[in-house]
């Protein structure tokens, strides 16, 4: 009902001027206070159907976090997953770096010590031979084309 009854403007213009029986003003009353009684039903009622939308909203609301959040999991597990493999990939590519550098710093020291040799092989293949060493069977030339092999024994 849309017709708004206020008792204080009803009930004098109901007993002024116009000979309205007292049993007219207590019904005027009856009928603004039934009409306020509706009024405040139909609130109610509004409101617990407003209530109500609310609640399947926010039950909505609370299923869509825990999907999103179930989901989030599921890819943290994922990512969790790469990175132990990550992980374990970038240990054996340490552990095998640094066989490599070992391996590395050997072969430059036996490269060292070959270059070492044959610098020392060319130097002694020009000195000057004493006689006794000659004399002796004592040729440095020779230990050097031993050690170095028949191919690298061309240096002059």
């Amino acid at each position: 009902m849309s017709v708004l009854l206020d008792l204080d403007e009803c009930e004098p213009a109901l007993t002024r001027g116009n000979n309205t029986p007292p049993v007219r003003v207590a019904e005027t009353r009856r009928l603004a206070v039934s009409v306020e009684e509706e009024r405040r039903r139909l609130r109610i009622i509004s409101n617990r159907e407003s209530a109500r939308r609310s609640r399947i909203r926010s039950r909505r609301q609370l299923e869509g976090l825990r999907s999103e959040a179930d989901r989030l999991r599921a890819q943290n597990r994922a990512a969790a997953g790469r990175l132990g493999h990550v992980n374990r990939s970038v240990l054996l590519f340490r552990r095998d770096n640094e066989r490599l550098r070992s391996e590395s710093f050997a072969l430059r020291r036996s490269l060292a010590e070959i270059r070492r040799l044959v610098l020392l092989c060319w130097w002694l293949r020009r000195l000057p031979l004493p006689s006794a060493a000659v004399g002796g069977g004592y040729l440095p030339g020779k230990e050097c084309r031993k050690r170095m092999g028949a191919e690298n024994s061309s240096l002059s």
